[in-house]
């Protein structure tokens, strides 16, 4: 097993440039699946520590952990809903193996580096020497809500499968411990149930004359579909914490949370680009903004028109996004849109003071397409 890297902005960039990644979609580099995890793993991880770091500045620690461990469970009872859904189609048991074989990431090989201790249908114990999620957290989190984060999501996924499996943590490297080891288990009378539901559900769809899928085909998935796969869990992400704090807040303080968490979020990107383009020597350029920019070009999984790239400034239409269809899907409604409005801009004039960012169309507004116009200060 090859050591574990950790997925920040710099070692992407690194690997795109020793296999020559080509450029794909409005000028940005192309992602191969590894890639496209990596970048939209820094994405999702770091939107939430912004998030959270806000939440607690704004209402307090207890505060901040009541509503964020809410919207944690939200976001993986969704996602534990979805995988058993998946499974049963497919007429196969609710047990741990089909958990774990329809886990909700895309199958890849380095971004978590999985040492697998034992697997059978109702046992799967697996240790983590590193983690993405936690190679940003540690810096931008406040500790005790990274710990929440992976304390309640694995939870409420599996119990939203099937109440009968069980997940514990003997250790989390968001505690400060040396590697995480996750372990989820039913009893052999639950899984054995589980098997003869799955037998039920067959012979039922067999008496209906309706058709079983049967187990997907393993393999590594394409850098497309990975990218909609993490788009999605971006999107609900997001959504399940702005629909959390719209519980527990009137809609004015929860809009200025979170524009001004966005706005944090968007400059810290955009300066964690600048100083890697500034250790590379590379000029703070319109042109290198956009080729190694930190969200990648992914196949179709986004597609653009209209492109226009100069020194001077760059234009877009992006006529498919799988983040909008993702966030028409799950209802964020204006949140959705305040996203983008905070986070870009202040993004573009992070990198480079002369760069700024307007966005006159938007399809997370109602617009057929979202239009990007970047100028340089002349």
């Amino acid at each position: 097993m090859s050591d574990y890297v950790p997925s920040n902005y710099t070692n992407i960039v690194d690997r795109l440039l020793s296999r020559k990644a080509p450029v794909g979609q409005g000028g940005h580099l192309e992602g191969d699946t590894e890639d496209v995890t990596q970048a939209i793993v820094r994405l999702d991880t770091t939107m939430y520590g912004f998030m959270a770091s806000e939440i607690a500045d704004t209402l307090g620690m207890d505060q901040a952990d009541s509503i964020l461990r809410e919207a944690v469970k939200d976001f993986g009872r969704y996602r534990g809903n979805d995988i058993r859904r998946d499974v049963e189609k497919r007429g196969l048991p609710l047990d741990v193996q089909r958990l774990m074989e329809y886990w909700d990431l895309p199958s890849v090989g380095e971004s978590w580096e999985m040492q697998h201790k034992d697997r059978s249908p109702h046992y799967e114990g697996y240790d983590l020497p590193g983690c993405p999620f936690h190679d940003y957290l540690r810096y931008i989190c406040p500790q005790q809500l990274s710990v929440l984060m992976c304390e309640e999501v694995h939870v409420a996924v599996a119990k939203e499968f099937n109440p009968d499996v069980d997940v514990w943590y003997p250790s989390l490297l968001t505690r400060g411990q040396s590697k995480c080891l996750f372990r989820f288990s039913m009893t052999l009378d639950a899984a054995e149930r589980a098997v003869h539901q799955a037998e039920r559900l067959q012979a039922l769809a067999k008496t209906g004359g309706r058709t079983i899928e049967g187990e997907k085909e393993p393999g590594m998935t394409d850098p497309a579909t990975t990218y909609r796969m993490m788009a999605r869990l971006f999107c609900l992400f997001y959504h399940s914490i702005a629909n959390e704090l719209l519980r527990a807040l009137d809609q004015d303080p929860t809009e200025d949370i979170v524009r001004r968490a966005m706005r944090k979020w968007g400059a810290w990107r955009g300066s964690d680009m600048a100083q890697d383009h500034g250790e590379r020597g590379w000029s703070l350029g319109v042109e290198n903004f956009v080729r190694y920019y930190d969200d990648l070009a992914a196949g179709d999984a986004w597609m653009a028109e209209n492109v226009e790239l100069t020194r001077e400034g760059h234009s877009i239409d992006i006529a498919k996004s799988a983040y909008a269809g993702f966030f028409d899907r799950f209802g964020t409604g204006r949140f959705a849109a305040m996203l983008w409005e905070e986070a870009l801009p202040a993004q573009a004039n992070a990198y480079n003071a002369d760069m700024k960012l307007s966005i006159p169309q938007l399809m997370e507004r109602g617009d057929a397409v979202t239009r990007l116009v970047y100028t340089m200060a002349r």
